[in-house]
């Protein structure tokens, strides 16, 4: 954006609404903010966040974000001044359920990792919850649970550990994403997770000799990735050697 966007006139007078602040990832003595890349866990160039006076990115991490034009600032400021207001709202009215349950979903999704599943939960009965919010948490949700069984088995195996061990952390993976499909929760296809999600959901349904599940995996999978991926002819196969008994729900 050097040279372009932000020499503009539409920039320039946007930048009344915040503090511009430009970090240069470099390994400089005396250097301010040396550690920023690792601490918000960035991963490409150039990254543009917003992040309020403690330093909480409120925008911009994820998804990927360039505000290039006038529109895409804009939607990023937004998103950010809905924040504030929510905030100002809930201080002046701490008894605005509305309100609170708002922000508490807005803040929640900022911070999946770190956030409270009870208060959550509670924020998406609150009546007049924005739909879009509640679905980015359901979503959300499901892929907190499978990656609570799925990453430590992804980390044995990437540092070798002992057969065993691996073999155990994946036959919990395997339960948790069968009964996460048996409970009709799902990762999105846009989920980094999503094929190993369904592999081992298939692998799960067969192991319970479920075929119906067996096949909504396959199907699910199928769908995402076509009949040609490498995995695919193998599930064909293992589906079609299952006994033809259904699994009461």
């Amino acid at each position: 954006m050097e040279g372009g966007p932000l020499l503009s006139d539409w920039w320039k007078s946007s930048t009344k609404r915040f503090v511009p602040y430009l970090n240069i990832s470099a390994n400089l003595p005396d250097k301010p903010d040396q550690q920023m890349m690792q601490t918000y866990e960035l991963r490409g160039f150039p990254t543009f966040l917003i992040m309020d006076a403690e330093g909480q990115v409120l925008f911009g991490k994820e998804p990927y974000w360039r505000p290039d034009t006038p529109e895409n600032l804009e939607a990023g400021l937004a998103e950010v001044e809905t924040i504030f207001l929510l905030k100002k709202k809930v201080k002046d009215n701490p008894e605005d359920a509305l309100s609170k349950a708002h922000l508490t979903l807005i803040l929640g999704l900022l911070n999946p990792e770190s956030c409270s599943l009870e208060e959550m939960e509670a924020a998406i009965q609150v009546e007049g919850v924005p739909a879009e919010l509640v679905g980015r948490w359901l979503r959300e949700k499901a892929r907190i649970r499978f990656l609570d069984a799925f990453t430590p088995y992804r980390l044995a195996y990437s540092e070798g550990a002992e057969k065993e061990e691996v073999q155990k952390l994946r036959q919990v993976a395997v339960e948790r994403a069968y009964s996460m499909v048996r409970d009709n929760q799902r990762l999105s296809e846009s989920d980094p997770e999503f094929r190993a999600f369904w592999v081992l959901a298939f692998d799960g349904a067969i192991e319970a000799k479920d075929r119906k599940t067996a096949t909504a995996c396959l199907s699910a999978y199928t769908d995402a990735h076509g009949r040609a991926d490498r995995f695919v002819r193998g599930m064909i196969d293992r589906l079609e050697k299952l006994p033809v008994v259904e699994v009461s729900p």
